[in-house]
């Protein structure tokens, strides 16, 4: 019996409902959210203030299509198409550092487009990659062979290179990070990460010390209150809208931390806007629901027919999980400052794009699984 045989006789034929559910419910608070926290700003700055909300409401639409087609897509295909899709990544990321072609913002060239279209290549980028990696590392070559181990850590290497030139530097911090664990999952030599990690260290000390924004804010981490007028004003308007924001919350729309207090209220500190005016009701809210989203890519990783599947299943949920982290953690002062989305929530097209495109071969990989995994039994019965 062939694969396709053995993956079709498991086949339920319904995606994972629950899952379905925890992504649209986290973007149709992404709509609310992020016109609460841009309306202001958007009216001071285009005299619109529905300019944020009119755009992301298109986006959302783009977005909710390519979920529901990829999840229609055989995630079995992609394998034929890794050498592609890095091609393309290359294209993309070099066609952003062309002067006239790349669009640069605040000193950065990330984006692609014209008029008001743009798109984040990097984001897809890291879909791309984890593709690429669970590909090479879910082949029946089991072996530590050198070519095994080298070209995905050059291929890392020269995507890493090729954002850092943006600059982009979380960007390229959550590549390698989700790359790394991906690594650590399908079974690479500990050893081997550790190697890696340790002769990493030189380069992030150039990175992030010989850069002098990017030392601000690993200083603004470490004390902000030495400079609260200063590198880290920023950090501690955040953790005041955490205090105004006490339990309940101001109100959706009653926040003042957003008027020219946070940067980037909109994006990169949203969660800081939720904080404020939904309290720790809307924070354990929003948190509980990637926590949910995680628990139920890991039970398609889990249940996934083959190694493929379950490795593709574990490093997209992974993908998210890491970047709702990242920028979580930033916002609660856990983590130095970086320009990271919350995934789904925060505004930008390309974010949304390729977050919904995640989920929705995650979706499709749900329609593969073992139905006889017990994680599945409740979903199954609602099914039925």
């Amino acid at each position: 019996m062939d694969l396709r045989t053995v993956i079709d006789t498991r086949r339920k034929g319904e995606s994972d409902v629950f899952l379905f559910v925890a992504v649209f419910l986290l973007a149709g608070m992404g709509i609310a959210l992020s016109y609460s926290a841009s309306a202001v700003y958007a009216m001071n700055t285009f005299g619109d203030s529905f300019y944020f909300l009119k755009r992301q409401m298109l986006w959302f639409a783009i977005s909710f299509m390519a979920l529901l087609v990829f999840q229609e897509i055989d995630y079995r295909l992609y394998i034929r198409h890794t050498k592609t899709m890095l091609l393309i990544s290359i294209v993309l990321l070099a066609l952003v550092l062309i002067p006239g072609i790349g669009h640069s913002v605040k000193g950065s060239a990330r984006w692609l487009g014209f008029g008001p279209f743009r798109l984040q290549p990097s984001e897809f980028v890291k879909l791309f990659m984890v593709i690429y990696l669970v590909k090479v590392f879910s082949s029946e070559d089991r072996g530590v062979q050198p070519s095994r181990i080298l070209v995905p850590i050059i291929v890392i290497a020269v995507m890493f290179v090729l954002i850092m030139l943006q600059p982009d530097f979380s960007t390229a911090v959550d590549l390698l990070v989700v790359s790394v664990l991906i690594l650590f999952v399908s079974g690479f030599p500990f050893l081997y990460i550790m190697a890696l990690f340790v002769i990493s260290i030189p380069m992030f000390y150039l990175l992030i010390y010989q850069v002098d924004y990017r030392k601000d804010r690993l200083l603004a981490f470490i004390n902000p209150w030495e400079d609260r007028f200063g590198i880290g004003y920023h950090i501690i308007q955040s953790f005041i809208a955490f205090k105004k924001g006490g339990f309940l919350g101001v109100g959706l729309g009653y926040g003042t931390q957003k008027i020219a207090r946070l940067p980037e209220p909109h994006t990169d500190f949203i969660f800081a806007v939720i904080a404020e005016e939904t309290g720790m009701v809307g924070t354990v809210l929003v948190v509980g629901l990637y926590g949910f989203l995680f628990w139920r890519g890991m039970l398609v990783s889990l249940a996934a027919p083959d190694e493929f599947g379950r490795l593709l299943a574990m490093g997209l949920t992974m993908l998210i999980a890491v970047e709702a982290y990242i920028n979580i953690a930033v916002v609660m002062g856990s983590l130095p400052t970086t320009g990271m989305p919350l995934p789904f929530i925060s505004y930008g097209g390309s974010s949304l794009l390729s977050n919904m495109i995640a989920a929705g071969i995650l979706l499709n990989i749900s329609r593969y699984r073992e139905v006889s995994h017990p994680g599945f039994k409740l979903s199954d019965e609602v099914w039925q």
